[in-house]
């Protein structure tokens, strides 16, 4: 008996050596990064570029695999981003050529792990994002100015890109502006990078547009609301705090799941309060999709404000060739 006990010590301990511990990373984490210089790994690739701004687009978490980290070629994250070139990015398609990338994502079930675990595996993403950007800067970019938008995930991950590429004033020069959008920066982010500033006005240029949507009370429930987070209003373009009323909403755009869209005007209004953009929508039964819960409306930080993001958008671009000239 001692003697079976013993070499099925040793068999475990075997078997544990080879394969590593049961809670180490995914072996895709191990897996080549993508090949940007290849078109299926792009959801939406620019070409011939017909606008002179560019825009970066980093979408949102959409994968719900079964592997916490997805493949890049899995279909089901493909067809979901697809989506979102749609119901968000689409605020963006008329004056800008889009450049979106995939990316091996996580699963949600990640953001019930520890802040350092969490970061284990959404580096394998990040990893991604920078080297696409890398392509697209040497290879598609041609030296035109360039918006970096994303929402979620997707945000969280071109946060850490600019917190680490920005300090470059050449890289920043070529900033219209950042759509850190679905995700937070927070004060201390601010301070410990004093060259991200946040837009403070409808024609700030080289800054960043940032904020959570949720109904009055709801700051604690969502997760994408990070201690000491700070936002900027859509109908204002403030930070100031002030309660700006839905006859400033230019358009809500509500997609049905077929993807037909209604635009409605004066949907809600807007206040930034305590890290988040408190909104009041006057129909919230046309707001079905919580993935955190009722009054979370993480799913429609763009939609709430499409007509106010796209028209703002407009000016920003002509402001920041007037600045150039």
């Amino acid at each position: 008996m001692k003697s079976f006990i013993k070499n099925k010590f040793f068999l475990i301990l075997t078997v544990f050596l080879l394969l590593g511990p049961l809670c180490s990373l995914p072996a895709l984490a191990e897996d080549p990064s993508p090949d940007y210089s290849q078109k299926q790994n792009w959801l939406e690739l620019s070409g011939p570029p017909d606008k002179e701004v560019d825009v970066f687009w980093v979408y949102p978490t959409v994968y719900q695999g079964k592997p916490l980290v997805a493949a890049i070629d899995d279909p089901q994250m493909r067809q979901a981003a697809m989506r979102t070139l749609t119901t968000q990015a689409s605020v963006f398609s008329d004056a800008a050529n889009i450049f979106a990338p995939m990316y091996r994502q996580v699963q949600m079930a990640v953001l019930k792990m520890s802040v350092q675990d969490q970061e284990k595996y959404l580096d394998i993403g990040y990893k991604d994002i920078e080297k696409a950007f890398d392509y697209y800067l040497k290879n598609l970019n041609q030296g035109r100015p360039f918006i970096l938008a994303g929402h979620s995930q997707g945000s969280d991950q071109l946060s850490k890109l600019i917190k680490k590429r920005l300090n470059d004033p050449v890289l920043r020069s070529k900033l219209v502006a950042a759509y850190i959008i679905g995700w937070s920066i927070t004060r201390q982010d601010l301070e410990n990078h004093p060259y991200l500033q946040l837009c403070g006005s409808d024609g700030d240029t080289g800054c960043i547009i940032t904020y959570n949507c949720v109904a009055a009370g709801k700051q604690k429930s969502a997760p994408t609301i990070l201690p000491g987070a700070v936002a900027v209003n859509p109908l204002s373009w403030s930070t100031d705090g002030a309660a700006i009323a839905a006859d400033q909403n230019l358009g809500a755009a509500i997609f049905a799941v077929d993807g037909k869209m209604s635009m409605e005007p004066r949907f809600t209004g807007a206040q930034a309060v305590e890290g988040g953009l408190v909104v009041n929508p006057r129909d919230a039964n046309k707001l079905t999709s919580m993935p955190f819960g009722p009054g979370v409306y993480h799913n429609y930080d763009y939609a709430l404000f499409f007509q106010n993001l796209k028209v703002n958008l407009e000016h920003r671009i002509n402001e920041y060739f007037s600045r150039c000239k």
